[in-house]
């Protein structure tokens, strides 16, 4: 895929995303907004219940103490058995006929009628309807309640009935959140307060939420409820958690899923641009052995050119060194194909690692020897045998030791140093190679990745020897790390446990 199509479909994408971020965010924003919203209505609504509550209460203790508002009450209770015996279907000795207005007619088995309106009492007793406002009854209450309006207002409220219809208002609206409540003269003096916490009496006092009492008092100063959540913002948010916690949840999955695929984009367009050098790398790899052999087994069939025992063994030696070199590319890919299909199959028996390191160093000594250095053994492990495939960590050090020869300006030295513990056989590659810069060492394992080598342009490879060497030595249950400076040189660490595990081994093929 081109760069700028890639380029247009990420900036497309990210401006989609941050819009979808910003549209859910604004909208969580509004919906807590509502909720609050919702919450303090709730409150206003169950303050001015609490109110009309006191205040209707207060006028029924006030008729219940006059001997008139006992006398209006016994009435309205006979009212109300006999409509319970007219809807039994018994009229008892008298008929009683009710009109919507509230009216009472009653008619005496002697015929006698008698009309009388209880509507507004009626509904008081009930406590079921605010009829305060009908004129008559009114009256009679003003009447009754003279007495009550110059009591004190501590004397008028009960705290324990306030905190009980408070917190039963409350809850009827679904606040089951802490609460504290306070009486508050119209100046702010304080007439009651019940507090969780004495430091929010100022609280309590600045509250949004509060209502007068006896609001139908026609002396006196007014006084105002006070109500303070302390856990409001808190209660709010509980309310809303499942669909905060969703939305979250969906915004993280989409984030990281838009996170990811960016991430399988550039890695997908780096491999490629990886295979394409591959390709180009192969070929050239490839023409240069081709064109070699194809040019000595002309002059060795040219019947113009004198052909001495000296040139024949040029050309032949010319045609097996470069024949070997096709073998080692064919390999190098080989192995690569192996590893990334996962059919690396370990033949596994008890190798002798000293015996096969010895082998390596004399079968690699002549390309070392060739640049004017030399490798070397340190062999001091207690302990050289594992299990493992003989074939493929062989194959591991010859890259190794391939690599450090070719990774050097100078005479290369390299040294392979053994030790052992109680648990693993260690093998360090030591090099005085170019190095390998720290930015770079976590990435020299990847498949087809290669070091930039600067100004030595002499180096040849794909990029496929360290992600099959990492492989090998990890399907051994071993770790290998690298420690190296620019200039310095390199060490290449592998730890091969003595015991990894048939079973471990097993799952790995």
């Amino acid at each position: 895929m081109d760069k700028r199509v890639i380029t247009l479909l990420v900036a497309a994408i990210t401006v989609a995303l941050a819009g979808l971020v910003y549209i859910q965010t604004q909208w969580v924003r509004n919906t807590i907004t509502l909720k609050e919203a919702q919450f303090n209505e709730g409150v206003d609504n169950a303050l001015i219940n609490v109110s009309e509550r006191l205040e209707r209460l207060e006028a029924l203790r006030g008729i219940r103490s006059h001997e008139g508002g006992r006398r209006v009450l016994a009435r309205i209770d006979s009212l109300d058995e006999a409509r319970s015996q007219e809807e039994a279907g018994d009229t008892g000795s008298e008929a009683y006929v009710t009109d919507a207005s509230g009216q009472v007619t009653i008619i005496h088995r002697g015929g006698e009628v008698v009309t009388e309106d209880f509507a507004g009492l009626d509904s008081l007793a009930n406590g079921t309807s605010s009829s305060l406002n009908d004129e008559a009854l009114n009256d009679l209450l003003r009447g009754l309640m003279t007495a009550e309006m110059f009591r004190s207002i501590t004397e008028r409220i009960d705290p324990r009935l306030l905190d009980s219809l408070i917190t039963t208002e409350l809850y009827r609206r679904g606040v089951d959140a802490r609460h504290e409540h306070g009486v508050f003269t119209d100046a702010g003096g304080v007439v009651l307060l019940s507090l969780w916490d004495v430091n929010d009496s100022g609280l309590v006092r600045a509250s949004m939420h509060r209502t007068r009492l006896f609001t139908n008092d026609l002396v006196g100063d007014p006084h105002w409820l006070h109500v303070y959540v302390p856990e409001q913002q808190r209660f709010v948010l509980r309310s809303m958690w499942p669909m905060l916690a969703a939305s979250g949840a969906f915004l993280l999955l989409i984030v990281g899923a838009f996170v990811y695929t960016l991430r399988t984009i550039y890695r997908q367009k780096r491999l490629g641009d990886i295979k394409n050098d591959l390709v180009n790398n192969l070929t050239h790899e490839l023409k240069t052995p081709i064109s070699t052999i194809a040019l000595a087994c002309e002059a060795l069939n040219d019947p113009g050119i004198p052909k001495s025992m000296e040139q024949v063994r040029l050309f032949t030696g010319m045609i097996r060194d470069e024949n070997k070199r096709l073998g080692m590319l064919v390999e190098s890919v080989l192995q690569s194909a192996v590893v990334d299909s996962g059919r690396m199959h370990l033949r596994t028996s008890d190798v002798d690692m000293h015996a096969l390191l010895n082998e390596v160093v004399r079968n690699s000594s002549l390309q070392a020897e060739n640049r004017g250095g030399h490798l070397a053994l340190d062999l001091r492990a207690e302990l050289a045998h594992v299990r493992g495939d003989r074939i493929h960590l062989t194959n591991v050090f010859y890259n190794l030791i391939d690599n450090a020869v070719k990774y050097c300006e100078r005479e290369p030295e390299v040294v392979l140093a053994t030790r052992s513990d109680a648990r693993s056989f260690i093998v360090e590659v030591r090099d005085n190679g170019i190095g390998i810069a720290r930015s770079e060492q976590r990435k020299i394992f990847d498949r087809l990745y290669r070091v930039p080598t600067g100004n030595l342009h002499n180096v040849k490879g794909f990029g496929l020897g360290l992600s099959y060497v990492k492989a090998v030595v990890e399907r051994h249950g071993g770790t290998i790390r690298v420690e190296s400076e620019p200039g310095t040189g390199s060490t290449f660490t592998i730890t091969i446990p003595f015991e990894h595990g048939e079973h471990r081994q097993a799952a790995a093929v």
